[in-house]
């Protein structure tokens, strides 16, 4: 197979370390033939590793746009999200596949416009909601869709978040603010709201909300604590936020490998001296919620409820399936599934092998489904026209949270 030719928008840590790595790894599948990226520390790394002429190395996405190499046959936007609109909008107008990370876009008038402009698109345009591609919810919905457990009734999803990437990237980092990005439900838990509607087979009718920024305050910060960790923070011993615990170890993974460039000891000092990582969690300018529970119903009568919180050690989903014949629990990230049979009593559990990777294997599955896809071959489970869908329900359970946990209907929210 011919591998697929794209232009990568965005090197940060996903353009880089998922996009840009697959097409590393899998050069049969996927080539990267042009890349655009303001830093130019990053474009650099995109342009030695895959081997770019200079004139396939761009600083912003429209300059990438007007000069498109003739064989690029797909677009791949990892840029931030308030600059998803434009590209996406211009990628439909060159007739390019595209692959678009979650969320769509970061404000309800832009999701229905441009739901509107891809209504008649015939390319391949996918959006990232891996969770689906995971070998975990696979199973589950297998187990599902098998009659394992009879009829759903309920389902209760939470999102353990982990109080590390909370802070990282939600308190200190590019999704902090509901105005640079987009709220908590949007950003973090479109996958979850997707999810959910996946797994109750049916559009979601009603919906409310309750959640709040409770911890990550300034009237939270400990006595003495200064603007910036590396500042002397009397209380760096016991504070599990501060930057020498998360940032300055041996490890250069992620989530160190966004804070700079420049992973030398050296060059994270540099970062955490100066950039927005450094800063002392409770002295941020961060406003999206750290806890948010949402209550569902779904037009066949699934019940749901999902929990979305900053207050877990580990970073991974538990869910719960209720079923008139039996349950199925599972936590993503062990790869543990538990079926449990009320007429024989009987306990099955079923060990989901866990691959290395982003999202326990979802990013590698969906990247070579939209190849696929674009060859003709593809399952397509990820089609942008129901990701749409999931967004809505964000967009509703945000209005929700904001208007006292006010019920909505999300359909007619799409709409209003």
């Amino acid at each position: 197979m011919e591998p697929v030719k794209v232009l990568l928008l965005g090197a940060g840590s996903r353009g880089t370390h998922v996009y840009a790595e697959y097409a590393k790894m899998n050069p049969g599948m996927m080539k990267i033939a042009a890349v655009a990226e303001p830093s130019e520390a990053r474009r650099n790394v995109i342009q030695e590793e895959h081997g770019l002429e200079p004139g396939r190395v761009f600083t912003g996405w429209k300059d990438a746009m007007n000069a498109l190499p003739a064989e690029t046959e797909a677009v791949i936007i990892a840029t931030q999200d308030k600059m998803h609109a434009e590209a996406l909008a211009e990628a439909m107008k060159r007739n390019l596949h595209i692959l678009c990370e979650k969320p769509i876009v970061p404000t309800l008038r832009e999701c229905r416009d441009i739901e509107r402009k891809s209504a008649d698109f015939d390319k391949v345009f996918m959006v990232a909601h891996v969770l689906k591609y995971t070998p975990f919810f696979s199973k589950i919905k297998e187990l599902l869709d098998g009659g394992r457990i009879g009829t759903l009734v309920g389902i209760d999803l939470a999102e353990n978040v982990g109080h590390i990437h909370m802070s990282h990237s939600f308190v200190r980092g590019n999704w902090r603010s509901a105005a640079e990005s987009s709220p908590m439900i949007l950003a973090k838990s479109c996958h979850d709201m997707d999810m959910l509607r996946w797994l109750a087979g049916s559009p979601c009718e009603s919906l409310s909300s309750y959640g709040a920024l409770r911890y990550f305050k300034k009237e939270n910060a400990p006595e003495g604590a200064p603007e910036r960790c590396l500042d002397g923070c009397p209380r760096q011993t016991d504070c599990p936020y501060h930057v020498s615990k998360i940032y300055l170890g041996d490890y250069t993974g992620w989530p160190v490998n966004v804070i700079s460039a420049d992973l030398s000891i050296n060059g994270r000092f540099k970062a955490l001296r100066t950039g927005p990582y450094g800063r002392c969690v409770f002295r941020c300018d961060n406003d999206v919620v750290d806890h948010q529970t949402v209550s569902l119903r779904f037009a066949n009568g699934v019940m749901a409820t999902f929990t979305m919180s900053a207050f877990t050690m580990r970073i991974t989903r538990t869910v719960t399936l209720f079923g008139t014949g039996g349950e199925i629990t599972g936590d993503l990230e062990d790869g543990r599934v538990t079926l449990k049979c009320f007429a024989s009593g009987n306990t099955e559990e079923i060990s989901v092998a866990v691959p290395t990777g982003g999202h326990s294997g979802g990013d590698v599955n969906f990247i070579t489904d939209f190849v696929k896809m674009i060859r003709g071959g593809g399952a397509g489970r990820n089609v942008a026209k129901r990701s749409f869908e999931s967004h809505y329900m964000a967009f509703a359970a945000e209005h929700s949270r904001l208007n006292g946990s006010q019920t909505i209907d999300p359909r007619a929210f799409k709409d209003a």
